[in-house]
């Protein structure tokens, strides 16, 4: 893909979060996709972990991170339809929205038979899908890593151009997807947010500030929440701290195994692993 410049790069580059406000739209009308997304699990043990990927970017992404998960918990990672070796969106259906991508990934889980409840790490536009999967199928969803995640306030600065989004050959409806997370409410479902801190480039230092804001307002969204910023990585935190991100999603799953809140940030836990508490 075409690199693109400032503000449009970040957003695509942390595509990452989606969640509807209702915890109850769990019927299998709202999941009219077909059950058929390519999926591929290790390990064993609860929670599961579900990896989602960013933006038009296969499962293969996390074939490192899901090889240190594994050892701890059954971890899966899958391509969204169209990308890796998912068939495409089927034809006869509107284009695809977050909330339609979730509903898909529920239903491929449950046909084969991955276990809930889950833990979800949303990097980039998957971090939307994980916002969406949130709203609409609550019930399976234990705890979350939004990795350097795009937000709704991102779509809805006026100098970003959605229709240049595109995924396995079909434009996203990100109006539909807006409308979907907008009012959403994480509870106290255990939340770490991870944001890039070192990125491509440092031309403009007030785009990463902005950036970063939008996520300190998705960690407000859960009352048990820990925002950290990945001081040596770009926007693929997964490639460049691979540890920290690792060490993320174990925080999460100790959490959800205990019943304890997420310990409160800091930075002698996490600054070894690469990444520093933000504090607002």
């Amino acid at each position: 893909m075409a690199r693109l410049p400032g503000r449009d790069r970040v957003v695509i580059g942390a595509l990452l979060v989606a969640v509807c406000a209702l915890s109850a739209c769990t019927s299998a009308s709202e999941r009219v996709a077909p059950a058929d997304l390519d999926l591929s699990c290790a390990g064993e043990g609860s929670p599961t972990v579900i990896l989602v990927p960013g933006l038009n970017t296969a499962a293969d992404t996390f074939a490192s991170l899901q090889t240190q998960i594994a050892t701890d918990t059954l971890v899966c990672s899958y391509s969204r339809a169209g990308l890796g070796q998912s068939p495409d969106w089927p034809e006869d259906l509107p284009d695809p929205t977050a909330g339609t991508a979730a509903d898909q990934l529920r239903a491929t889980l449950e046909a084969n038979d991955i276990p809930g409840p889950y833990v979800m790490l949303g990097w980039s536009y998957g971090g939307l899908v994980t916002q969406a999967f949130a709203a609409r199928h609550r019930d399976a969803l234990a705890g979350v890593v939004f990795e350097d995640s795009s937000t709704i306030g991102a779509f809805q600065d006026e100098s970003f151009d959605l229709s240049i989004l595109q995924e396995g050959g079909r434009q996203i409806d990100f109006e539909s997807t807006i409308d979907e997370v907008e009012g959403l409410e994480l509870a106290d479902i255990p939340t770490i947010v991870l944001t890039q801190g070192n990125p491509e480039d440092d031309s403009d230092a007030s785009i990463l500030e902005w950036w970063t804001e939008l996520h300190d307002a998705l960690a407000a969204l859960s009352g048990d929440s820990v925002h950290v910023i990945a001081t040596d990585a770009g926007h693929a935190i997964h490639w460049d701290s691979e540890a920290l991100v690792e060490k993320a999603v174990d925080s999460v799953v100790a959490a959800v195994r205990s019943g304890d809140q997420l310990p409160a940030c800091d930075d002698v836990e996490w600054v070894p692993y690469g990444g520093e508490c933000r504090t607002p």
